[in-house]
Order: C-alpha cells, then sequence, then structure tokens
C-alpha cells in the first residue's frame, strides 16, 4: 500500500462489549481467566493485520461478577504468553501509575518488549477510587491534580530509565571478552514530588528503545498527559463533531510540547456487531442486549460515575453530592460527561439515564453489513475525526472473526488499511521511528510544580 493505513487495536474485554454476551457463546464460560481464550483472539487480530491487541485492568475487584465475566489476568503476565504463539501484533498492557513503582514498571514493559521482539505498549492509567488505594496501603486515591502531578512525574521516569543504557552499551564480543561495556550504562536518578529511583535497570534498551505509549485522556489533563507523551489516545467520542474537535485539540497541545502531532494517533472506541445484512446484525443486536440486566447496567453506571451501587435508585436522581464533576469523570468524558451534565439540568432519573445510555455502552456503534461497517470507518477517518478505532467486539470471539473476514478486505481495497506488516516491531506497524537513547546529553527529569497540563513541566 502506498497510502497510510488506518490503526485498528482490538479490546479484549472478555466476551465482548455487550455485558451479556458471555451467555451466547458456546465455549467454557470461566475460559476468560484462562490464556487460550486470549490466545485465540489474539490470533484472529493477527490475521486481520491488526495493529495490536489491548488488555485493560484497574488493580480492584469492582465487578458485581455474578452478571458479566471479570477482568483479572495481570496484562503484562498474560501478554508474555501470548508473545509466543504470534509473531507481529501489537501487545498494549494497562499499567497505572498511581499505584506502581517507576522502576518495577518501567522493567515489566521493557520486559515485555524484549520477550516480544518489540510489540509491547504500555497503557498510561492515573488510577483514582479510594478502593484501590485501600489495596496498597492508602486509606484514600490521590486527588485530581495529584494523580496528574504524579503521571507526568512518572511517564518521565519511566522514560529515562528505558534510556539508562546506550544503544552500544549491550557489547556482547566473545572475542574480547567484553559483554557490557559499563561506562555506557547511567544512573538515573530521579528525585521528585512522587518519584524517587536510582535506576539504571538490569537489562538493556529493548527493541524500540521506548516501548510504545498509549493514554486514554479524554478529560482536560488526561488530553494534557496524552499530548505530552502518548503515541496513540483512546477516547470516547459519539459524533464526527465531538471527534473531530477532540484529535485537533490532542494535536494543537501536543505542538505545545515540540512534538510532531502527525505522530499521534488518536482511536476513538468503536463498538462492532458485523453480519450478512443489517437486518441480520440488529436483530443480533437485540438478541445480546436482551441478555444483560438492568442490574448490569445500573452497576456500570455506578462503576463510571464512582459512586456506590447502593447509592442509585432506579426513580430518583442520581446521587449529586456524590458524583464528581466532569473533570474526574476520566476515560468517560466527552458523550458520558454531557449526558451527565444533561441528566443534572433535566433532573433525569437513573432509569432515564441508562435508557439514553444504551444499557452503559457509550462510545459510538458500527452495527451492519460489512460494507456499512466499512464506510463508516472511511467515513470517520477521511473526516479527520480519527486515525483509526480501538475495536470492541459487541461478542468475543465471533464479531472479530466476522469483522476480520468481512471488514478488513473492504478496507483494504478502499486502500485505507494494511495488506502486510510492514516490519517487525509495533513501532514499524505504526510508523513510528525508534527514539534515540539520548546517552550523551542526558538530564535527569525534574518535576516542576506547575499546574497539571501546563508546558512548564519538566
Amino acid at each position: 500500500m502506498t497510502t497510510k493505513s488506518i490503526t485498528l487495536n482490538l479490546n479484549l474485554i472478555p466476551g465482548g462489549v455487550f455485558p451479556g454476551a458471555w451467555r451466547a457463546g458456546s465455549g467454557d464460560a470461566r475460559q476468560y481467566s484462562s490464556l487460550e481464550h486470549y490466545i485465540e483472539v489474539a490470533k484472529i487480530a493477527e490475521r486481520g493485520k491488526f495493529d495490536a491487541v489491548f488488555l485493560a485492568d484497574t488493580p480492584v475487584w469492582r465487578y458485581r461478577g455474578e452478571y458479566r465475566p471479570f477482568r483479572g489476568l495481570d496484562p503484562t503476565l498474560a501478554f508474555a504468553a501470548i508473545a509466543q504463539h504470534t509473531s507481529h501484533i501489537g501487545l498494549v498492557a494497562t499499567g497505572s501509575s498511581s499505584y506502581n513503582s517507576a522502576y518495577n514498571l518501567a522493567r515489566r514493559i521493557s520486559t515485555l518488549d524484549h520477550i516480544s521482539n518489540g510489540r509491547a505498549a504500555w497503557n498510561i492509567v492515573a488510577t483514582n477510587g479510594d478502593d484501590v488505594a485501600r489495596n496498597f496501603g492508602r486509606e484514600h486515591g490521590l486527588d485530581h491534580d495529584e494523580r496528574y502531578r504524579r503521571a507526568h512525574e512518572f511517564v518521565a521516569a519511566v522514560r529515562a530509565l528505558w534510556d539508562g543504557w546506550a544503544d552500544d552499551a549491550w557489547v556482547a564480543d566473545r572475542k574480547t571478552g567484553t559483554y557490557v561495556e559499563e561506562s555506557r550504562i547511567r544512573s538515573v536518578d530521579v528525585t521528585g514530588e512522587f518519584v524517587n529511583t536510582a535506576g539504571p535497570l538490569p537489562l538493556p534498551r529493548s527493541p524500540q528503545g521506548h516501548p510504545v505509549l498509549v493514554q486514554a485522556g479524554s478529560s482536560p489533563d488526561g488530553i494534557g498527559l496524552a499530548s505530552r507523551f502518548a503515541d496513540a489516545v483512546y477516547t470516547v467520542q459519539s459524533t464526527i463533531e465531538s471527534a473531530i474537535a477532540f484529535r485537533n485539540t490532542v494535536r494543537e497541545q501536543a505542538q505545545g510540547w515540540g512534538r510532531d502531532p502527525e505522530t499521534i494517533r488518536v482511536l476513538p472506541g468503536l463498538i462492532t456487531l458485523v453480519a450478512p445484512t443489517e437486518a441480520e446484525a440488529r436483530a443480533r443486536e437485540i438478541e445480546l442486549r436482551e441478555l444483560h440486566t438492568e442490574k448490569f447496567a445500573i452497576n456500570a453506571l455506578a462503576l463510571q460515575i464512582g459512586v456506590p451501587v447502593e447509592a442509585l435508585d432506579l426513580d430518583r436522581e442520581l446521587p449529586w453530592d456524590l458524583v464528581p464533576g466532569d473533570g474526574e469523570l476520566g476515560a468517560q468524558g466527552g458523550h458520558f460527561a454531557a449526558l451527565i451534565a444533561t441528566a443534572r439540568r433535566e433532573k433525569y432519573t437513573v432509569k432515564q439515564i441508562l435508557a439514553r445510555q444504551g444499557g452503559g455502552l457509550t462510545h459510538v456503534t458500527a452495527i451492519g453489513s460489512p460494507e456499512q461497517v466499512a464506510d463508516q470507518i472511511e467515513t470517520w477517518v477521511k473526516a479527520g475525526a480519527a486515525d483509526g478505532f480501538n475495536i470492541m467486539s459487541a461478542q468475543l470471539p465471533d464479531v472479530a472473526t466476522a469483522f476480520v473476514d468481512h471488514v478488513v478486505p473492504l478496507l483494504q481495497r478502499k486502500g485505507i488499511f494494511r495488506t502486510e506488516y510492514p516490519g517487525t516491531t509495533l513501532r514499524d506497524t505504526l510508523g513510528l521511528e525508534r527514539p534515540g537513547d539520548g546517552f550523551e546529553n542526558y538530564v535527569p527529569p525534574v518535576q516542576s510544580r506547575h499546574k497539571v497540563g501546563e508546558a512548564a513541566f519538566g
């Protein structure tokens, strides 16, 4: 292909994005804590020449697991195994900047990059919530500004750790007996408000130099973090107009950080359900939606707004004294934030919110025939609303298989999606250069105390 390929990532949501989809599957309903299911789906995505597969993660039990599969596997460990069964597809592992040490996370993601021969990516999450905090010995989570100040400092430290070795430090010269040239390894010496680490890592720079960075940045501070660091940005956008505005904002702020905006991929979530005809796809949608209960929908809403499910009454308004402001809605910003703002203004009951939210599914949908889904993707991309999509299949693996077999060939014929992988690393697939080690001119990253999102960060 001569044109730049769009980016397609597949979100490995257990069972599929429709909460009751696991009930429609024919396999073992407990497969979502086994590797076999994820290996199967990753292979399907790789057959379709997808850029990457993605595993979300929240280090706490929040799932009210009586009505949908839970996300339980540590993404870095799961992808280390999946890497052995795939050869080209990228592996996007989620890791919290709030509840990790920079040194340990830098080592884990770099290890995954080595194991996979250059296919690792880190999805940066500034985790909130007191329930998570209690799992890590804290009574309360960090407040919004602290989470993002920590995230800026944390990511800068991780990148510095990845550069602790010069590219030529690993000699492995049998003739001279020199394995590592230690003069080409440096300490990192980060001392900040939240992160203190000396480094270096006990392993050389990974095949990509830096593993790819991904971030879901829809709040203003999330956009600030994404525009500074991310190679790909996940987002919730329900219209072409809002998606264009979001993409333009990310690209403009990236320029403020001295970055080339053309290197950043903005990837809205896209819920897909493909069938031979639109009528069949809509009938399948109804079947899958009927498999999830009102009990799930109200719990999903509680998770999205960060309040206890017991505080929600279907026939009353939201408990507004517990609901965070729009800036605290994180990756649920955009369409969802607008819905909550409307609910506050119009005094919607919880039941009315759920009806407008579609049972907890806030992303844009592409439901129809292969031609309709391919045309919708093309329309968004050509309008400048997206550089590709984070595909969220209604059901896994069946709907992902249908997308690969019937939509991908149409995208290839349209000339907007690759027919082969261009290289071996995820950076090759995304068209990103391998960053240099910066060894000769290294200055330890220093975190200033300015407000989040301002260009005063070091």
